[in-house]
């Protein structure tokens, strides 16, 4: 059962990779759309700046489990560098503990306000304003999708690195 779970976020997680990639995208292309329209038919547009903030927000919070999940997230290790293997291997444990119970602590933070944001009815401040919870769930999802990453690797279970993970995807 718990390898079916695994499996599964791992395939979740995959696939919003895949949709942060299309995020960029979409970000690229409507930079490309504005400054086109902007600057050649001196059409800007009011909806582009918005998007881009949007996706930008969904693009890194989908990213993020992934780069947990190969272990490529931004780490200082000058410390475990110095310690013995075995001493190492309990020092990481120990840090994506404390890693994964900062996630959770941030993924409920979010969870609360994204509830309150849908229940108020808030809508995003921008030219083109959307309901603030849609934007606020992919904080939720990242938050809680690493913080499931970090407590997995500190239960002790070896996640795919690096190579085989892009090969994947590929």
């Amino acid at each position: 059962m718990r390898g079916n779970l695994a499996a599964a976020h791992d395939a979740v997680t995959r696939a919003g990779f895949l949709g942060a990639a299309g995020c960029l995208v979409v970000i690229t292309g409507s930079y490309f759309y504005e400054v086109v329209a902007r600057y050649f038919f001196g059409a800007p547009t009011f909806w582009a700046s918005a998007l881009v903030s949007y996706a930008l927000c969904a693009m890194v919070f989908m990213a993020m489990p992934e780069l947990s999940r190969q272990r490529i997230h931004i780490v200082i290790n000058m410390l475990l560098d110095w310690l013995s293997p075995a001493k190492a291997n309990r020092l990481r444990r120990v840090l994506s503990l404390a890693a994964g119970a900062v996630c959770m602590l941030a993924a409920w933070f979010s969870v609360d306000a994204t509830i309150s944001q849908y229940q108020q009815g808030i809508q995003t401040l921008a030219a083109w304003p959307i309901d603030k919870w849609t934007v606020s769930s992919f904080i939720v999802y990242g938050m809680l999708s690493t913080s499931i990453y970090f407590l997995r690797q500190a239960a002790g279970e070896k996640l795919a690195d690096a190579a085989t993970s892009v090969a994947e995807l590929a």
